[in-house]
């Protein structure tokens, strides 16, 4: 295997509770990575402080004004700062193992036509116990589109490595939707294969101090899924599908909000779009 060049970029905000954790497990990689990028993103904490005891292993990056920008904005900062081959994304609160990056080099040492690989990964709490696997015995990457658009199913960027040639290819994160890791990674597959690698090599970090994504998240998903099908040759059965889903998000999140009247509303959205999977989730056989 060739010895290919990686840059791990790690965007944070008010971090000081795990970037520590989380720093020392991408130091503790059997591939070393040849630089770390952890962007700022105008942190009022002790993150920056924390990340300076780390300034000999690391460089840290901040927007103008040390700005507070967002997700999308820092990983675009990052990708800008780097001319590697290969990056690796990292949530500020969440795990590696020790294998994950040496186990992703060697599928892209393999698979020329590869642009993404994803790894399996354990959803853990707040002091690290293990919670459950993302993905179950039997599921597999079959490079459909489609499928992506549909089921949003690349959970957490902390388990995403991709050659930085696809961003010349196709742009930078999309800012200003929450979902921009979709939007992202909706893009890439239209362009490039990706490659399941089913061992748990990651870990991602639930807790009570991470920021809702609210309704907005599900608003997005209409600019999504717009612009997908303005690029790409989805279909309208995919596309009345896809906004099934998205009504029927709306719905959930406005009846536990109690706005009941909004709700209805868009819970008929849904079963009008796509009535059998409707009547599917009203018997209890399948949800949306």
């Amino acid at each position: 295997m060739r010895n290919y060049s990686v840059t791990v970029i790690i965007p944070c905000y008010n971090s000081s509770k795990f970037i520590k954790k989380t720093l020392d497990s991408v130091l503790n990689q059997t591939y070393r990575a040849d630089e770390i990028l952890i962007v700022d993103d105008g942190s009022k904490d002790e993150t920056r402080n924390i990340l300076e005891s780390y300034s000999s292993h690391v460089k840290i990056l901040c927007h103008p004004n040390n700005s507070n920008l967002g997700t999308a904005a820092s990983m675009n900062l990052g990708i800008q700062h780097t001319k590697f081959e290969l990056i690796a994304f990292m949530d500020h609160d969440d795990l590696w193992y020790p294998t994950k990056l040496n186990e992703q080099v060697k599928i892209f040492d393999k698979y020329p036509d590869v642009g993404l690989v994803y790894t399996n990964v354990f959803v853990i709490d707040e002091n690290d116990n293990e919670l459950f696997e993302i993905y179950q015995d039997g599921f597999e990457e079959l490079n459909r589109p489609d499928q992506l658009l549909a089921k949003c199913y690349i959970r957490t960027a902390s388990s995403v490595m991709v050659r930085r040639s696809l961003f010349e290819k196709i742009g930078l994160f999309r800012t200003g939707i929450q979902a921009a890791d979709h939007d992202m990674w909706i893009r890439m597959i239209e362009k490039t294969k990706f490659f399941y690698l089913p061992k748990c090599l990651a870990s991602h970090r639930k807790h009570l101090t991470q920021i809702s994504s609210g309704r907005k998240i599900w608003e997005d998903g209409f600019i999504i899924l717009k612009e997908a099908c303005n690029r790409y040759p989805y279909g309208a059965n995919l596309k009345r599908k896809r906004l099934a889903i998205l009504y029927y998000r709306l719905a959930e999140y406005d009846w536990d909000h109690n706005d009941y009247f909004r709700s209805i509303k868009n819970y008929l959205l849904a079963g009008t779009l796509d009535p059998i999977r409707a009547f599917g989730y009203i018997l209890n056989k399948k949800v949306l």
